[in-house]
């Protein structure tokens, strides 16, 4: 402690002097005295005053020196003990860190003064900033650098776009159905499939891509050379269900044929997810070729179910009516409730495709009963000031998803109640395209409304025939028959057309044909026994509020 050495000769050397000039000043007075004419006499003290002199002197010096020494002790070892507390946190830092196993720099002890504390505290802080700044740079080399550890392939975008190089096309591949084989056999049986599919796509497409895989189940395809081969091999179908052993393995895939840059490749990533989104539930497996049409009809589906419950709220959809004639006498028998969507920002949209996608994001019983009051009370106040017949019937679509709830013909019983309605003057259609979802309460609900007197017609009837179990099921009071059949009554439909004709003929049911547009199609359908028709030849769809309050067609 070279410090307070120096420092106690030092405080000694002062007290020596200090008692040096003390002892000299009494010893020059001790023998003298004023006359009090400026004559000096020679006296002599006595020895208890001179003790009384020294012990005040040793009060006005010794004891404040004491004092300051005491203070600066204190000080100097808190101060001390503070140095060494940091000075052991400090080596114990710098050790451990020049041991990391994974550290790139070469670290060696420092060897560091104990005493130096401004230089410890920022060698402390210098360290904890390296340690940080390491870690910053571990995690980028591992997001740069990240392999699939089975498969080989990349697992981070990163790399692909920092590299940014030029590919000639993008695919996407996608195994459905993965969840329930794991659900049956097991996590080993998955993973066992999910080891076979990345060695098929190693197989078929490493020597001319880079692969990425998202997730097990979903591999993007970055084609760098022999573009070709690659789009010939990625549009196989089936050429990977033979692999796998389950026939609910389905192995969907989509391509884009335009060259890109790797930095770009995430958008086209997320169009190609699209695609295959599109075709997630079909039962085969597929390839979709990704253009800028079939893109544009992604987007369009998406923004329809996005947007398709505000446009209710708003109203921008409304019902417009057609009606169904006799062919032969072309007297108004009924109309058909037809649902329209006109948007603010994008137009017309077909009803083809709101209704599908309302029954897809599960959306179509809100839809449905929407339609089923405003048709109702819709109908209600056309038939207060028109001249119908009695027998005028209203025909309704509605969704077996609607016929699949618990209750449907109880609520809508209480609709038709609420507007005065005749159950009577009530039909129900059913679209045949999906008469397969149906469950338990399907029946029920069909044979409720039924015995209130609502009857009930399967639409488009046709494009499910292969049913033909639950078409009897049903027993229906009509058929229709859809327009793309009568539309090519005298091509290759026509004999479908003639096959329908001939199974409600043997059954006695009515037929009422759609799309009919022309009077050559018209004379054909009669010759087929046909008694009921609608179609642009009659009158367009349009809301009640344009009809002839006579009852008569509105002709353009």
């Amino acid at each position: 402690m070279p410090c307070f050495t120096a420092m106690r000769a030092e405080i000694a050397l002062m007290s020596g002097s200090a008692f040096a000039v003390t002892h000299h000043a009494f010893s020059s007075g001790a023998g003298r005295t004023s006359d009090g004419n400026g004559s000096h006499v020679s006296t002599l003290k006595s020895p208890s005053y001179t003790k009384s002199v020294s012990w005040q002197h040793y009060q006005l010096f010794y004891l404040p020196f004491a004092f300051i020494i005491i203070v600066l002790l204190v000080v100097y070892f808190m101060t001390t003990r503070v140095f060494r507390r940091q000075f052991s946190e400090m080596t114990e830092l710098v050790n451990t860190l020049a041991f990391l196993p994974d550290s790139t720099d070469q670290i060696e002890a420092l060897k560091i003064r104990e005493g130096d504390a401004k230089e410890i505290i920022s060698i402390k802080n210098s360290i904890a900033e390296m340690k940080d700044a390491e870690i910053e740079r571990s995690n980028k080399l591992r997001s740069l650098i990240s392999y699939d550890q089975e498969s080989g392939f990349i697992k981070n975008m990163a790399i692909i776009e920092s590299n940014n190089n030029q590919y000639l096309a993008v695919g996407i591949i996608k195994l459905c159905g993965l969840e329930a084989v794991e659900a049956v056999f097991g996590v080993d049986e998955r993973n066992k499939i999910v080891r076979k599919l990345c060695q098929r796509i190693a197989e078929k497409y490493a020597q001319c891509c880079d692969i990425v895989t998202f997730n097990a189940d979903l591999y993007l395809l970055l084609c760098r050379e022999n573009v070709q081969t690659f789009t010939r091999k990625i549009a196989m179908v089936n050429d990977f269900d033979s692999s796998f052993g389950y026939r609910n393995l389905r192995i969907h895939k989509s391509a884009i044929c335009e060259p890109l840059q790797g930095e770009n490749a995430w958008s086209y990533a997320e169009k190609l997810k699209l695609a295959i989104s599109s075709i997630r539930d079909h039962m085969f497996s597929e390839f979709i070729f990704c253009d800028d049409a079939k893109l544009n009809e992604i987007e369009e589906n998406i923004w329809i179910a996005r947007n398709i419950r505000h446009a209710m709220e708003i109203g921008e959809l409304f019902l417009v009516y057609q009606p169904i004639v006799d062919i032969n006498t072309r007297a108004i028998l009924g109309a058909e409730a037809l649902c329209r969507w006109v948007s603010a920002e994008r137009g017309i949209i077909s009803p083809l495709k709101f209704i599908t996608i309302a029954e897809d994001i599960g959306f179509i019983n809100e839809l449905g009963y929407q339609i089923i009051k405003t048709a109702m009370g819709e109908f209600r106040h056309f038939s207060q000031r028109a001249s119908l017949k009695d027998d005028f019937l209203l025909h309704i679509n509605v969704s077996p998803w609607q016929l699949n709830e618990p209750h449907f013909h109880e609520r809508f019983t209480t609709i038709m109640k609420e507007n005065g309605l005749k159950a009577n003057s009530l039909c129900v259609e059913i679209t045949e395209t999906v008469i397969e979802r149906i469950n338990e309460h399907f029946y029920l609900n069909i044979e409720q409304l039924r015995k209130q007197g609502v009857r009930i017609s399967i639409d488009d009837f046709g494009t499910g025939l292969s049913n033909l179990k639950r078409f009897y099921e049903i027993n229906p009071d009509s058929i229709k028959v859809d327009s793309q059949f009568t539309g090519d009554i005298f091509g290759t439909a026509g004999k479908i057309v003639r096959i329908i004709f001939d199974l409600a003929r043997y059954n006695r049911i009515p037929v009422i044909a759609e799309g009919v547009e022309s009077e050559d199609v018209a004379r054909e359908l009669i010759k087929l026994g046909c008694v009921q028709a609608q179609g642009y030849l009659y009158q367009k769809p349009m809301p009640f509020s344009a009809w002839d309050k006579s009852g008569k067609l509105v002709k353009e």
